[in-house]
């Protein structure tokens, strides 16, 4: 089978003539929308539903399948965006969720909203009304194609998870009861029936993540509701989340971190609650899962350096599926990335994407010939056209060890032309709990190697994806050795010979801004520069603006995170302490930003402007995140010529 593969693969790639000099290509190309983001293929294999950037939302098309014909397009305004998950529960017609995102690096969004629409973009129904209200689509129900199965959570009875389907052509809503009583989440299996359900009690309203989960179980799908221990795999402060069935429903996986400190996968058999180790994890949290046309859970991909495919059983038919691709594309876990986006209803088509550090990432239909055609991969999309991967730089994966020993991972580009040690900007991310950096296609990495410079990106301790005690480690350090850990990656890119310790500057957005600012104060030897980026500078002051304390949890959340002493939080505020900053300065926000408003910029410039400090400003009527096209020009482009000033010249 490889043979025919190879070749019409073969036939698909385009010649690309490499140019000497990346930094040549246009700025606008690092950054301009992407043209697909993302596909779905209709059950009956005759529509793809794809989705493109458009500014500051984003906007739906569903086409044939030759992509050749729009036959509808659908885009909510400005600020809303549609979620990546299309759900087909007929051929005819299919659902959507949009929320609201302010800002580039907004993250949260608002509920989503979900609707349906028939193909022709015609006949849209809101199916769920957020208010005070959480939906949850747990399952598309294929006995009753007209119907889904959600969960509906009020807040006036405590976030308790009540069974309702929805009819997805007049979004009627009817209950059906029979949930466990107080459960908070309901899972169901790949025939639509509940299965699986838990409930969460905080033991300490002042130490979240720390109470006790309950879980219930339908041993059989006719079978009622039993509450399940589970000794072997769950024990209060124990992590542990229910993930999906296999083909048949007679077993569900469990990803649970009691043996270790990230979760582990076992297989519990629900007619005896029996569970089974089937993969151990030691580094990191899971990154996805992937199902089968019928529903079932075949492959968990864990993100360690790069993202490891773990398959659920050896004769696993996603298993099959993916070692071919592997095979006909010549390329493994360390090299791409392969994502299955959609299957048809009988499994004979799918979509999937390849993408790379270097790469975007390409849209592919496979025919799998199981209805007697010939098997054929064709091309369908590139992602963004303007990138030649054969120009772009390698990302590749860095481990040290802090000064306090805690082993820390990351990863560097260098770029494609000239010699080391080079010019070095590290950058930082944000969040910084639930965030962290991923092997893969990164824009800002890329933009800044075409233009000659090192760029070394490290998780910090507090970072998500490395396991609780991993992000607990950061809490109350978002000053201290949160930021050595990042001064010890510059280092570490010093000392071996990446990086020019006379030319280095930081970079990050959010926390990321933060921990810019933070490093020339705890570091002002170190860095010739700065670039601080919708950052919050004063932790006092993030106390009290903006969207996270205007909620009880909100405050108690910051409290536990960045601690309560007043002498550290001024300590840990870099527009405190300003006075120790030697390095150039470059200062981004947005008007509009209500995650980091206006407030942090201002308590900045404010004291900036208190000692005689010169910094570049730049302030735009954006949110959290520059995503208008000027602005976003604008930015880079500003961020280009500081750079060239202050490190190159």
């Amino acid at each position: 089978m490889r043979s025919w593969l190879m070749i019409l693969v073969t036939l698909l790639v385009t010649s690309m003539q490499v140019s000497a000099d990346p930094s040549k290509i246009p700025m606008e190309a690092f950054f301009k929308d992407a043209q697909f983001t993302t596909m779905s293929i209709s059950p009956d294999g005759q529509h793809l539903a794809v989705i493109y950037d458009s500014g500051t939302s984003n906007t739906l098309a569903i086409m044939d399948i030759g992509l050749t014909q729009i036959k509808a397009k659908i885009n909510f305004g400005e600020f809303m965006r549609i979620g990546s998950r299309i759900m087909w529960p007929r051929d005819d017609r299919f659902i959507l969720s949009y929320s609201k995102f302010v800002g580039y690096l907004d993250t949260r969004g608002s509920p989503a909203i979900y609707v349906a629409y028939d193909l022709d973009g015609k006949n849209g129904r809101q199916l769920t009304v957020p208010q005070r209200t959480r939906y949850n689509i747990i399952s598309m129900m294929p006995a009753e194609p007209d119907k889904i199965l959600v969960t509906k959570q009020h807040w006036a009875d405590e976030g308790a998870a009540k069974l309702f389907t929805i009819n997805i052509d007049n979004g009627k809503e009817s209950y059906i009861g029979g949930e466990p009583r107080g459960a908070q989440a309901i899972i169901a299996d790949s025939d639509g029936i509940p299965r699986f359900a838990f409930s969460y009690e905080e033991s300490d309203d002042d130490d979240f993540g720390k109470g006790k989960n309950t879980f219930y179980v339908k041993q059989t799908p006719s079978s009622k509701w039993r509450k399940a221990a589970m000794p072997t795999l769950y024990k209060q402060g124990v992590n542990i989340s229910p993930l999906g069935f296999n083909a048949d429903n007679t077993i569900a996986y469990v990803s649970s971190d009691i043996e270790s400190k990230v979760p582990s996968i076992y297989a519990v058999e629900l007619a005896t609650l029996k569970a089974t180790l089937v993969h151990r994890e030691e580094v990191a949290e899971i990154g996805g899962t992937g199902r089968l046309y019928n529903g079932a859970l075949e492959v968990i991909s864990f993100a360690r350096d790069y993202n490891r495919m773990v398959f659920l059983s050896d004769d696993s038919e996603m298993k099959k599926i993916m070692l071919q691709m592997y095979a006909t594309f010549g390329i493994d876990e360390t090299t791409s990335d392969l994502l299955v986006t959609s299957f048809t209803k009988d499994g004979n088509k799918m979509v999937f994407k390849i993408s790379s550090d270097r790469d975007p990432g390409v849209f592919y239909l496979f025919n799998r010939g199981l209805d007697g055609s010939s098997p054929s991969i064709r091309e369908l999309a590139v992602a963004k056209r303007e990138i030649d991967p054969n120009m772009m730089a390698k990302m590749t994966p860095i481990k040290f060890k802090a000064r306090d020993g805690m082993e820390l991972r990351g990863y560097k580009v260098l770029p494609t032309t000239g010699e080391a040690p080079y010019p070095l900007v590290q950058i930082i991310h944000g969040g910084p709990h639930g965030p962290r950096d991923y092997w893969g296609w990164n824009r800002e990495a890329q933009f800044l190697a075409s233009r000659g410079y090192a760029v070394v990106s490290v998780n910090f301790r507090g970072s998500g994806g490395y396991g609780t005690d991993f992000m607990e480690a950061g809490y109350n350090e978002w000053g201290g050795k949160m930021i050595d850990d990042m001064t010890d990656a510059t280092m570490y890119m010093v000392e071996n010979g990446y990086a020019d310790k006379d030319r280095m500057c930081v970079y990050g957005g959010s926390y990321g801004g933060y921990g810019t600012l933070q490093s020339l104060v705890r570091e002002p030897d170190l860095y010739k520069c700065g670039i601080g980026y919708v950052g919050v500078y004063s932790l006092i002051e993030f106390k009290k603006s903006g969207d996270i304390p205007k909620r009880a949890s909100g405050r108690k959340y910051l409290d536990r995170v960045t601690g309560t002493d007043e002498a550290r939080l001024r300590e840990f505020s870099p527009a405190l302490n300003v006075d120790k900053i030697k390095a150039e300065l470059f200062i981004a926000h947005g008007r509009e930003d209500v995650r980091v408003p206006m407030e942090q910029y201002e308590v900045l410039s404010k004291n900036l402007k208190r000692i005689g400090k010169p910094y570049i400003s730049m302030v735009r009527d954006e949110g959290h995140g520059y995503q208008q096209d000027k602005n976003k020009y604008d930015f880079y482009n500003q961020m280009e010529s500081f750079l060239a000033q202050h490190l190159k010249n």
